[in-house]
């Protein structure tokens, strides 16, 4: 009997342990499983976010594209209304074209002041009035309402839901004459939000400020234009500027994890949602599997016990059946263990593996039998050992699980990523025996999170830190600086004339170009050092490693000799120049913002020394940044409040007479600057795109001038008007110069366009192009400011010329300079050679006149003559009192 209850009570004890070893597995599961359900949240909440973050940036981007056609189209309506009659035809064609432009809009529309439309891109004009619409109300009672939104709305033209944006027309007094529209229909977006990979049950939408639905995929018709229903979604939205946070759809009763973030000064809110079922998918997956798991184990152990409470009677035969029981249920635990695809493993108070499943072995490269009974230093290596050691040691002193990931080496030499979770088993007393663990291969999970804050960190284009990783790492310098004060400097980089290179040859060029730019300065700067690009065409620099000034101006000026270097892009060779402006820490700021505003400053004022140099910061700039700004936001106003003028020097023959022409010059007289130098405003029309509407009004009002002077009588001339580099980039200046002609009357002979050298050189095949598309209207071509660039003479052939011009410079101090006066004599054999009429400009006294006259210089124009002088006194120049100088003799 002895030995019988030996047996039992052996076989007891192996039971107790089983169940205690089910009870710690189990606990160890359910751990995983919180711990992965977390997981998988947090990972959804940050994937909304970014979705969200991606739909704002491209809901963005085509509000700001439809916004500068409406701009275009408020503009030139203005012009064309305060003129005079309007050609339907000629609007409607420029509708259709700018339309082009923004394919997310279904129309393009102007109407009168009463809401009736006028003239559409589509040359149909419906009958339908807005005048009673909001969106109208506002711009018509609103002067300053600029862009203005509609509400979701259901339009009477196209009998679809749009958003509308739209821009009033004013006069010269502010008078209310009507608006141009856009209308973005509920389809199109929907259609655009597809491309969005939400999954199955995910949903994206647009709402606007007042959270009335615009669009959303999968599409709602029944609730476009409507209110979000769901309390808790709204009220989470209104709570917050962005976020993520899961809710129930009332819509489809899909419970959804949704990120949101509305548009910062603009009226809409995007909005993202990914399907809670769709996320957790893996999850539920698992829970299954777990669960399964522990249900066999349950019913396994559950047969021991059954067996166990047989009578003691034969009690050797329960011990042998008990005995027998007890190896298959190791075995069957040992293969449910192997069914488990994460790591598992069983280990005893002496820190020896148990038991250990396949996945685990392989992990280690190892069979598993030769893993069971050793411990963790025979079977990794010395350092991950002793940290798995130590995380051992606290689960048995604390009887506490605990949980750690660790990065290893898998049998096949590949680095992985493990989720350790383990947890301490105990006896029937209550003491630590042993410990149960479970580790998750989390490695893709972490890749992918690597990417998502890689993507979230770093630019697009140039795969360099954005401004928010540039603004961590000057945090992480300043902390680790903090009692030091040791000197860091941030650089702004500003490549000069991108935008030409942008415009005329595209912008695939440009962006391999900016990438081109990016890997030559990363190679230029030290391992320690910030390389950002912080937007367009601009850089920042921040440097950790920096003794001071000194050292730092030698590092910017290698910056601009890097860049100086010719780039070869898709055979197109370019030169660049940069422009640096430098901010110092703690002198000049002492966190990011103040440091790119102050290198901001140096760097504009780097540019205005000549480009191509450096400006470490002072007080001062600030002062003169905030004045151009000041200008730039006047300029933009100039036209509209009829500032800008054109002032007019005549031309003449050298031998005297009469005038044989006129060139306008753009003058602007500011209501409290008065007369601003077209030195200081130009340049800034150029860098702001501001020089398109000016330049297009330049050539407008000269064309319109000039027969307005033949109308009164005065002798047919010609008027010569300046073409930016800008402008001549323009895809539609042909046509634009071929409509000016069209719409003013003036002949095309009597039209000069004045090209300068530099931008004939930018991309000589298309200005070659170009310039025969301009010759074949019949007007006149001018090279202005010739012998200041680098033309070649093989070149100068194949323009379409008609003329060629000697700048001031060269005319200023030819009398006393040989090199000069030796430039003008081979510029006027250069000329005489292609049979190219030349003309001189700066001629301020006679004795140049003289100079001039005897070396065969044609025409001429300068302050002997005349200053540039308003439209009014242009008919004195035909006065017979009123002569030009002539040679003397």
């Amino acid at each position: 009997m002895t030995k019988q209850n030996g047996i039992s009570s052996r076989q007891f004890v192996y039971v107790v342990i089983a169940l205690l070893a089910l009870a710690g597995f189990c606990a160890l599961l359910g751990l995983e499983l919180n711990h992965s359900y977390d997981t998988e949240m947090a990972f959804a909440r940050r994937n909304v976010e970014n979705l969200a973050d991606s739909l704002e940036g491209r809901t963005r981007g085509a509000v700001e594209k439809i916004d500068l056609v409406l701009l275009e189209v408020q503009y030139s309506m203005q012009q064309r209304l305060a003129k005079g009659p309007v050609s339907p035809q000629a609007v409607n064609a420029e509708l259709a074209r700018l339309l082009s432009r923004i394919p997310e809009s279904q129309s393009l529309r102007v109407a009168d002041a009463t809401g009736t439309f006028r003239y559409d891109a589509s040359g149909k004009i419906s009958s339908q009035s807005i005048g009673d619409r909001a969106y109208f109300q506002r711009n018509k009672n609103d002067p300053k309402a600029g862009l203005v939104f509609s509400e979701p709305i259901f339009a009477r033209i196209t009998q679809n839901w749009v958003i509308t944006l739209s821009r009033s027309l004013r006069d010269k007094d502010g008078r209310f004459l009507g608006l141009v529209q856009a209308a973005v229909n509920a389809d199109s977006l929907q259609q655009h939000f597809q491309t969005l990979n939400v999954g199955e049950g995910g949903v994206v939408a647009l709402y606007d400020a007042e959270l009335r639905l615009i669009a959303r995929t999968p599409p709602l018709p029944n609730r476009l234009g409507k209110s979000i229903l769901n309390t808790e979604i709204s009220d989470n939205i209104r709570s917050r500027e962005k976020g993520a946070f899961e809710a129930l759809s009332h819509q489809d009763g899909i419970r959804r994890v949704f990120g949101f973030r509305r548009l910062e000064n603009l009226p809409f809110v995007v909005f993202v949602g990914l399907s809670r079922d769709e996320v957790l998918s893996e999850w539920y997956r698992k829970l299954t599997y777990y669960g399964a798991t522990a249900v066999v184990l349950a019913l396994a152990l559950l047969g021991l016990i059954l067996v166990w409470q047989r009578s003691y009677v034969r009690a050797v035969s329960m011990a042998h059946t008990m005995t027998n029981a007890y190896d298959e249920s190791s075995s069957r635990i040992r293969a449910l263990l192997d069914s488990i695809p994460d790591l598992a493993w069983i280990k005893d108070n002496a820190f020896r593996f148990h038991a250990v499943n396949e996945a685990y072995a392989r992990m280690c490269g190892k069979p598993a039998e030769e893993i069971v009974g050793k411990t963790v230093f025979q079977v990794w290596p010395e350092a991950l050992a002793r940290t798995f050691q130590n995380h051992d040691e606290a689960v048995l002193a604390s009887g506490k699980p605990g949980h750690f990931e660790v990065l290893v080496t898998n049998g096949e030499g590949q680095p992985r990523t493990l989720d350790y979770i383990r947890v301490p088993v105990h006896n029937e007393e209550g003491e630590v025996v042993g410990m149960a663990g479970i580790a998750r291969d989390i490695t893709e999970r972490k890749e992918a999170e690597a990417r998502i804050r890689h993507l979230a960190e770093h630019d697009a284009l140039t795969d360099l830190p954005n401004r928010s990783l540039l603004s961590s790492r000057m945090a992480d310098a300043i902390n680790r600086s903090v009692g030091s004060q040791a000197p860091m400097a941030l650089l702004l980089l500003d490549l000069d004339h991108f935008k030409n290179i942008n415009d005329s040859l595209g912008h695939e060029v440009g962006d391999k170009l900016l990438q081109l730019a990016a890997e030559r300065l990363r190679h230029t700067l030290d391992a320690a050092d910030t390389l950002s690009r912080s937007g367009g065409d601009e850089f920042a620099i921040l440097l950790t490693e920096c003794s001071g000034a000194p050292m730092i101006g030698r590092i910017a000026q290698r910056l601009l000799e890097t860049m100086a270097q010719p780039f070869n892009v898709d055979g197109h060779e370019l030169v660049l120049s940069a422009s640096v402006g430098i901010s110092m820490y703690p002198h000049d700021g002492t966190d990011l913002g103040a440091l790119l505003k102050n290198a901001d400053a140096a760097m504009y004022s780097a540019k205005a020394a000549g480009r191509n140099t450096y400006q470490f910061f002072t007080p001062e700039m600030n002062a003169r940044v905030f004045e151009r700004l000041s200008l730039e936001n006047s300029l933009r106003k100039a036209l509209p409040r009829q500032e800008l003028m054109l002032y007019y020097q005549p031309q003449y023959r050298v031998g005297g007479g009469d005038p044989i022409g006129f060139e306008a010059l753009l003058r602007w007289r500011h209501p409290e600057l008065g007369l601003v130098p077209p030195a200081r405003f130009i340049p800034i029309a150029e860098e702001t795109n501001l020089i398109l509407p000016i330049g297009e009004w330049v050539l407008a009002e000269a064309c319109r001038q000039q027969m307005a002077w033949q109308r009164a009588g005065q002798p047919a001339t010609t008027v010569a008007v300046n073409l930016s580099p800008v402008q001549f980039r323009q895809r539609n200046l042909v046509s634009l110069v071929q409509r000016v002609l069209a719409e003013t009357g003036l002949p095309a002979s009597q039209l000069e366009l004045e090209i300068t050298e530099s931008l004939l050189m930018d991309d000589t095949e298309r200005a070659v192009e170009v310039l025969h598309e301009l010759k074949s209207l019949g007007i006149r071509l001018s090279l202005d400011d010739f012998g200041t660039g680098y033309s070649s003479l093989s070149y100068l052939k194949r323009f379409p010329l008609d003329k060629i011009k000697i700048d001031q410079s060269f005319v200023r101090d030819m009398i006393k300079d040989s090199g000069d006066a030796a430039i003008i004599q081979a510029i006027i054999a250069i000329a005489a050679k292609l049979e190219l009429g030349v003309i001189a400009e700066g001629v301020e006294n006679q004795s140049q006149l003289d100079y001039l006259a005897l070396h065969q210089c044609g025409e001429v124009q300068g302050y002997l003559f005349s200053p540039p002088v308003p439209a009014a006194e242009v008919c004195r120049f035909f006065n017979s009192a009123t002569r030009a100088p002539a040679p003397m003799a």
